[in-house]
């Protein structure tokens, strides 16, 4: 059965066997090379009969031509037509013309032109119609020219002639082509053909699983010969794949045992890799609580400090004092970018760090942005500069806090390694394409420079060019790789070029986006000399760490509001719980981490209390400013959050927007002088 389906499924059509297409290919060769033999014959012929046939004409034109001189001499005209008349008995001529030596016509014989399904034959390798014009002299009196002969000649009957002819001769050359290719077709067929078909049938019945039962053979007259050669490599093959099978049949035995124990070692293994997934994850809930706590337990005290130093600040003290008070502040500040920049890595690595689109101008944030290190640039005498190109938009598209960050840690490393000269902020636009264009920020200083052999390092975290560059100039080696990772996620890329004691030039380039001109340009933020409350509030802050709770106090009793505190989360439940109707506080700080009760528990809980004291807007001030437990806030009830340190200004914005009322006023003194 198999041998059957075998070999039917390994017969050809007629059309596809190798005898066709040889006996095709042989004929087509045949007839191509009978054809251009044809056509070179056929040339030539045309060649030759065309000389022939010129040469016919000016024969007979010679033998008119003393007659036709006499005529022309004696100006006969009866003479002049009997030559005429003479001339036109050659078929091939058609107007016979002899004029004196004046250009007078004495005779002119024609004929129509004849009608022949030859004529573009005629015209077309015979150059149409033969006009031969000779000049007539007598013998008796040569120097004298007695006149002309003008002949024309149609070469049709040549032409006519001529395809016959050549019919025949294109007729017998394919004849000929055709018999020398069935007689080659059949000696392929002999030597080759027929040998190859029996090797392919018995190849073709050929039972995969017992391929030692097929044996290849050849004629005895194709021993020695190529396909001697095939069929024995064919059996040498066969007998390979006999032995192919008898290992398959062994490996299959070895695998199916080895298969029994696959699916068990399959499980262990998916149970390792579930272990280990788990694994990762704790690791990074801990990496993430870890920063959660490390962010609390160091931006508690740093509160704090802040608070206390700005409560001091209000106070009158001494200019030394109040100069160190303000150095304790920018030490605590300089603690806090550095909190900073540890969360914003470990967001960036987590995927979580998400950009603003918005519309921005770049003049304005450019110019805040040196605002803010400016006064770092003046305490070391250096010169700072700003370059923008002219062809850049005013207003752009984008994430300017994000611009501005990446613009103050290059500035600040300029500063910091430069101890004189100048440091210079340059923007230009390159375009790319037709729609793409590419915003180009270059920081450029006259410092220490970087070693050649530390530039590629120099983007890494914690690196700086050597360990005592972190002696000498302080810093956590942070700053360049967050740089390098927000230029990253806006679509940019950061480069560096520096010569040691020559300076350095970092240079990043971001998508260049226009600002949507259907959207209002921003306008201007003035920061307002303080702010005037309109009316006073009853606010319940929660805190349990009690120097936390005093700052807060004071800040809030500072625009006239009454507070009243709680040191825990239970605490602040247990007050508000017993409260009495149309006594109930305008707005609830609470701290986040607590012992016994935390903020968030604590806000699930006077959610569900009656009355009104259960909408009572909540502010979260926390030092827990990782964003999956801020989601946690917002999902607890609470309405917005502060960060510890508190910014006053932050948190008086947002005790306006939770009460959705301008409860605390911006004051300028410039409007009020005015």
């Amino acid at each position: 059965m198999i041998n059957v389906q075998s070999e039917d499924l390994f017969t050809p059509k007629i059309q596809k066997r190798l005898a066709s297409k040889v006996a095709r290919s042989v004929i087509f060769v045949a007839l191509l090379i009978g054809l251009l033999m044809s056509a070179v014959v056929a040339y030539l012929d045309l060649k030759e009969t065309k000389e022939h046939f010129i040469k016919t004409v000016e024969q007979v034109i010679q033998t008119a031509n003393q007659p036709a001189a006499r005529a022309a001499y004696n100006v006969n005209d009866d003479l002049a037509g009997e030559v005429a008349n003479g001339l036109m008995e050659y078929q091939s001529i058609i107007s016979v013309t002899i004029l004196d030596d004046l250009h007078n016509t004495l005779t002119s014989r024609s004929r129509v032109l004849a009608k022949s399904p030859h004529r573009w034959i005629a015209d077309s390798g015979f150059g149409g119609l033969q006009s031969f014009e000779i000049e007539l002299r007598t013998l008796d009196d040569p120097e004298v020219k007695a006149g002309f002969l003008q002949v024309i000649a149609d070469p049709i009957d040549i032409a006519t002639e001529f395809v016959q002819r050549v019919a025949l001769e294109v007729l017998v050359i394919l004849l000929q082509s055709l018999i020398i290719a069935g007689i080659f077709s059949l000696i392929f067929y002999r030597l080759l053909i027929g040998p190859l078909q029996n090797i392919s049938k018995a190849l073709a019945r050929t039972n995969p699983d017992e391929p030692l039962a097929t044996r290849l053979v050849v004629p005895a007259k194709n021993h020695g010969d190529e396909l001697y050669v095939l069929a024995e490599s064919g059996n040498r093959l066969l007998q390979s794949v006999a032995k192919r099978i008898h290992e398959r049949d062994k490996a299959e035995t070895d695998l199916r045992k080895a298969a029994e124990t696959l699916e068990q070692r399959i499980i262990e293994r998916t149970a390792e890799l579930a272990e280990q997934y788990e694994a990762a994850k704790a690791a990074s809930k801990a990496k993430q609580e870890f920063l959660a706590s490390m962010s609390h337990e160091i931006r508690t005290p740093m509160a704090g400090v802040l608070g206390l130093a700005d409560m001091l600040l209000e106070d009158k003290i001494s200019l030394e004092t109040r100069e160190k008070v303000e150095k304790i502040k920018d030490a605590t500040r300089s603690l806090l970018v550095i909190i900073n920049d540890i969360l914003d890595l470990s967001k960036i690595d987590a995927g979580k760090l998400k950009l603003e689109n918005i519309n921005y101008q770049l003049h304005r944030e450019l110019n805040k942005t040196l605002e803010l290190v400016e006064q770092s640039a003046q305490e070391k005498s250096l010169e700072l500069n700003l370059q923008i190109a002219n062809d850049i938009p005013a207003n752009l598209h984008g994430d300017p806090t994000r611009l501005r960050q990446v613009l103050i840690n290059l500035l600040g490393n300029a500063i910091k390694f430069t101890e004189e000269g100048e440091i210079t902020l340059s923007v230009r636009q390159e375009q790319q394409s037709k729609d793409l264009s590419w915003l180009v920020l270059k920081v450029s200083d006259t410092g220490i420079g970087i070693p050649a052999d530390r530039l590629d390092e120099i983007f890494n975290e914690f690196t700086q060019a050597d360990a005592s560059i972190s002696r000498r100039y302080s810093g956590t080696g942070l700053g360049l790789a967050i740089s390098k990772r927000l230029v990253n996620i806006m679509g940019g890329r950061i480069t560096v070029l520096s010569e040691e004691n020559q300076g350095t030039d970092f240079e990043f380039r971001i998508p260049l986006k226009e600002a949507d001109k259907n959207t209002p340009s921003p306008t201007e933020d003035i920061e307002p000399d303080y702010y005037q409350a309109r009316r006073n509030l009853v606010i319940l802050a929660v805190d349990d760490n009690p120097l936390n709770l005093r700052i807060v106090s004071a800040l809030m009793e500072k625009y006239g509001h009454v507070v009243h505190e709680a040191n825990t989360g239970k605490e602040a439940v247990d007050q508000l719980s017993n409260t009495v109707q149309g006594e109930e506080p305008d707005l609830i700080l609470m701290d986040i981490r607590m012992p016994e009760m935390s903020g968030p528990e604590a806000t699930k809980i006077i959610r569900e209390l009656d009355g009104p004291i259960a909408k009572t807007p909540i502010i979260a001030l926390t030092a827990d400013v990782v964003e999956d437990h801020v989601k946690e806030y917002f999902e607890a009830g609470m309405n917005a959050f502060v960060a510890k340190p508190i910014n006053p200004t932050k948190l008086l914005e947002e005790i306006n927007s939770v009460l959705q009322e301008p409860i605390h006023e911006p004051v300028f003194q410039k409007e009020q002088s005015a």
